[in-house]
């Protein structure tokens, strides 16, 4: 299997620049230093220019999570830089459901817009002798200083670049790309542990916290409600964690197989069950606390190489 072939690269930019945020106000912050007998530059007040609570501006930071939500759900880290990788099995529904967000997000700010006007009244009113006009950019220039940027690239293609060089240098090259490779793919395989660790620890904390209703009777006539109650959601998250990661093992590590399989034993017992019989909650405990622990024991990082993914030149183009 070739990398480039399995997988690409996506990243995002999301800019709410006009959503103007905080600013120093100079005035403010030498009154500061002369009241308190600070040294210069050593403390500073600001203020934010458009109210932050506003619905309108909570709905458009809201809807930017959502779309980073979504990538990072659905990418792997990828180095030092904003690049994520993402799977090829995983690329359509990616784009469907991103796609969406950003549409939603462009919503939002057009709603954040058309409030601008008033916002900025506002902030007259508020800010008093701290408002400053000219810290305000006209309507017709707030559009532009919203962006967003959803990019994609393949997977650079070693073997063309090494044609292009020395003999030694294309060894050298190729070894160091190698062992980035290594590395990355082992952080990688090391992020969805991390993601099954996540869900199984949250389906543990509920059922060791949850008390079923207990009704009255003659030696204790009040009925007691249920505590630490918990949704099917809790049991679906686990299924949907383990379909997710499925697709994105794209080295078919065998130890990852084995989380998916363990999951998948955990999202077999229902959660009507999980409520109803103090038996099966408890198996399903027990299960629950055995993964956990063979999960924060699995630490990748210390494994051999080999043991994380083929042979690097698997993952090489020619």
């Amino acid at each position: 299997m070739q990398l480039a072939k399995s997988a690409m690269l996506v990243s995002v930019s999301i800019v709410n620049g006009g959503l103007l945020g905080e600013r120093r106000d100079n005035q403010a912050s030498l009154l500061v230093e002369n009241t308190y007998n600070i040294a210069n530059r050593r403390t500073k007040a600001s203020k934010y220019l458009i109210d932050r609570k506003h619905k309108s501006v909570r709905q458009v930071v809201a809807a930017s999570q959502r779309v980073r939500e979504i990538v990072y759900k659905y990418t792997f880290p990828w180095g030092d830089d904003k690049s994520r990788l993402l799977p090829v099995k995983l690329a359509d529904n990616f784009r469907a459901k991103v796609e969406t967000a950003i549409e939603e997000l462009k919503e939002t700010r057009e709603n954040y817009i058309q409030h601008y006007p008033a916002l900025v009244s506002a902030s007259e009113r508020d800010l008093g002798k701290l408002f400053d006009r000219s810290q305000y950019p006209p309507i017709d220039q707030i559009r532009n200083l919203f962006t967003t940027k959803l990019t994609y690239w393949p997977i650079p293609e070693s073997g063309n670049f090494i044609a292009e060089i020395s003999n030694e240098a294309a060894r050298d090259a190729k070894e160091s790309i190698e062992r980035e490779i290594e590395e990355r793919l082992i952080e990688a395989t090391y992020n969805l542990v991390s993601r099954a660790k996540d869900v199984v620890s949250t389906y543990v904390d509920k059922l060791e916290n949850y008390k079923p209703a207990v009704n009255g009777d003659d030696s204790n006539p009040f009925d007691i409600k249920s505590q630490g109650s918990f949704r099917d959601s809790l049991v679906n998250n686990i299924k949907d964690t383990a379909n997710l990661i499925e697709q994105m093992n794209l080295t078919e590590n065998p130890q990852i197989k084995k989380v998916i399989k363990d999951q998948n034993r955990l999202s077999g017992f229902a959660a009507y069950h999980l409520r109803k019989s103090e038996d099966i909650r408890q198996r399903a405990l027990s299960a629950g606390q055995e993964i956990l622990v063979n999960l924060t024991m699995l630490d990748l990082k210390d494994k051999e190489i080999s043991t994380m993914v083929d042979d690097t030149g698997d993952y090489m183009d020619a």
